[in-house]
């Protein structure tokens, strides 16, 4: 009976204390991975943080990088830090190839300075500039003589806006004494927030005149800014967004972050930098069309100049109904040959020319294979554009081929360190 008793105790205290030994058994489980489990997920971790936002070279490697390209810079750790911070915005990898396409660009458009210098405006340079600003109506003026004369006594005779621009040092200096000069003159009193806001032909009449129309430390295009701010928002800009975006691309970080867009925010199918850089110059994919200008000036047999614009454009950078020289080419080429393509066909197909697609259209493949049957040859799929470049800014004549080389020499020999 004793023995009976005894047993269902022992019974009921092994139920009673079997949960309780399972709970204690997880435990010393759970705390005997744990070491392994949080070590492993820290690996993780840390290896999708460097695949995803640190590839490439570190923050020291790219300063080094920095400071080879520009001896005698003070501050190349705050490039190196924008620049990362700027490829890494636009989900671009800090590969040495990125960084080094970066610096060459940097260094030889401003030599790393984040509001580049203008040596001083002559006379004959500001008469150059009036010569552009007569046309505005609105300033009054018939003739640039008598623009000269309203230069010197505007908005007063110590103070002029030719005293201005006599003693400006730097492109900003430059932009924003042209700003005031047409906000003062342009936008009357107490209507001047509101034209800001709503006249789009007097932003376009503004940013037309404007001779700084490229900006900052990798001197891109304002309106190449604009139209990818108008891309991202999917409406047009105002006169006073643009002369925002205009001041953030003053800034260190501001001038880089449209730049790497411009020079490597794209697909283009190239096996060279070179050509991005010749690019960057002359405008997305017009390396490309100017091989394919050339191969359409040899089927035509009539010289066509390989500048990478097969349409005409107005200075907002849309393409008007007018016939260029390459268009009229490729129209001939393709009645020459029976190639089988209308008017309508070719120009709805040259309207891609700024996008890779251009590459697939019936136009650029058709006229390229006809070229192989005839010659035996491959077309060209890219050569540098032949363009000479104009500027109050350069102090010498710039051609993209030049621009192109240098880059690429700077380019080399960063890669080579």
């Amino acid at each position: 009976m004793k023995l009976e008793y005894l047993g269902r105790a022992v019974f009921s205290l092994i139920k009673i204390s079997l949960p309780w030994v399972f709970v204690v058994l997880v435990i010393a489980l759970l705390t005997w991975q744990y070491p392994n489990y949080q070590q492993g997920t820290h690996s993780t971790q840390k290896s999708d943080r460097e695949t995803v936002l640190m590839p490439g070279l570190s923050a020291k490697q790219t300063e080094h990088l920095i400071e080879r390209a520009a001896p005698g810079i003070n501050n190349g750790f705050e490039w190196g830090k924008d620049l990362r911070s700027t490829l890494e915005s636009q989900h671009l990898e800090l590969s040495h190839e990125n960084i080094c396409a970066m610096i060459a660009v940097i260094s030889q458009e401003s030599s790393f300075a984040a509001n580049p210098g203008i040596s001083g405006l002559s006379e004959k340079s500001i008469h150059t500039l009036a010569v552009k600003w007569v046309k505005i109506p609105q300033l009054g003026q018939r003739n640039v003589r008598s623009l000269v004369a309203w230069l010197k006594r505007k908005p007063n005779v110590r103070n002029s806006y030719w005293r201005r621009f006599r003693n400006i040092k730097t492109e900003s200096e430059l932009d924003r004494t042209y700003r005031k000069m047409m906000a003062d003159n342009l936008l009357s009193h107490g209507q001047s927030d509101k034209l800001l806001q709503d006249n789009g032909l007097l932003r376009d009449l503004v940013e037309d005149n404007n001779e700084i129309d490229s900006i900052g430390s990798m001197q891109v295009a304002v309106s190449f800014a604009a139209q990818s701010e108008e891309q991202r928002l999917k409406r047009l800009l105002t006169l006073g967004e643009i002369w925002a975006i205009r001041d953030r691309m003053y800034t260190r970080k501001g001038g880089m972050y449209y730049g790497a867009l411009l020079l490597l925010g794209y697909d283009v199918g190239y096996d060279k930098k070179l050509y991005r850089f010749a690019d960057f110059n002359a405008g997305r994919f017009a390396s490309r069309n100017a091989a394919f200008q050339t191969t359409v000036a040899e089927l035509s047999g009539k010289p066509l100049t390989a500048d990478g614009d097969l349409l005409i454009y107005d200075q907002q950078g849309k393409p008007t109904s007018a016939i260029s020289n390459s268009e009229y080419a490729i129209n001939e080429t393709i009645q020459k040959y029976h190639l089988g393509l209308t008017a309508a066909e070719i120009r709805n197909d040259l309207l891609q020319e700024k996008q890779l697609n251009f590459s697939h259209t019936k136009t650029y493949q058709t006229i390229r294979k006809h070229y192989q049957q005839l010659t035996k040859k491959q077309a060209l799929n890219a050569i540098v554009p032949n363009i000479v470049l104009h500027s109050e800014k350069n102090t010498e004549m710039m051609t993209t081929e030049k621009f192109t080389n240098r880059v690429n020499n700077r380019y080399q020999q960063c890669m080579g360190k």
